[in-house]
């Protein structure tokens, strides 16, 4: 029995860790994009490979539980969350990965004024993937409310956001190879929000044991 439990822990705190490095990511790749740093913007590619580790040994661990021994409802409910997350989480590190690679060939064009636009967005998203990681390692479902209410936010921003970039691609036609790039980073980070409010279902079936929509 005591091997079971050290087992469940050693996955609740690899996910926990997997959760961590993911809004790491996303953090730095937003920072990244934002002053041109392509020296970030590479550590965010480096760390992608991590991103896939963890998703690969974390599915191995938990498929591993589930055959050699027979957990209680409430176990099942934390292996079945877990193997959820990694997937979103892994979903997000792609997204950073992404917004590096943006990064890479935004380096040698010139910055445009919408690009304050990121910045801003991109801390919310953040801040969304802190919370549901930090509500899966803590079990608790206080917090969720929070996320609804900060992907509401960005779903709202982003289709203010994007009517900003249309009108200034407009006004400005030397900036539409930029500003394209500005619009996917700025779609990549509204699917993160929307990632997040998905494993935040799943944790708040793991605590509970009920189904709840949130986004």
């Amino acid at each position: 029995m005591q091997r079971f439990l050290d087992d469940i822990e050693a996955l609740v705190n690899e996910t926990v860790d997997m959760g961590n490095l993911a809004s790491e990511m996303i953090e730095k790749s937003v920072q990244a994009i934002v002053d041109g740093n392509v020296e970030l913007a590479d550590e965010v590619i480096d760390d992608f490979a991590r991103i896939d580790r963890y998703d690969n040994e974390i599915e191995e661990a938990a498929i591993r539980i589930l055959t050699i021994y027979q957990p209680t409802a409430v176990d099942t409910r934390t292996v079945a969350t877990i193997l959820k997350s990694i997937t979103y989480l892994e979903r997000i590190g792609k997204y950073s990965y992404n917004i590096a690679t943006a990064t890479k060939y935004l380096s040698e064009k010139p910055m445009f004024e919408p690009v304050q636009l990121i910045q801003p967005f991109g801390e919310v998203a953040v801040r969304m993937v802190k919370l549901v990681t930090k509500a899966f390692e803590e079990k608790s479902v206080d917090d969720l409310d929070k996320i609804s209410e900060m992907d509401d936010y960005l779903d709202k921003t982003m289709r203010e956001d994007l009517i900003k970039i249309i009108d200034f691609i407009n006004e400005n036609e030397q900036s539409a190879d930029v500003c394209t790039y500005y619009i996917s980073v700025i779609k990549y980070l509204e699917r993160v929000g929307d990632h997040a409010c998905k494993m935040a279902e799943k944790v708040n079936f793991m605590v509970t044991g009920m189904r709840a929509r949130i986004e």
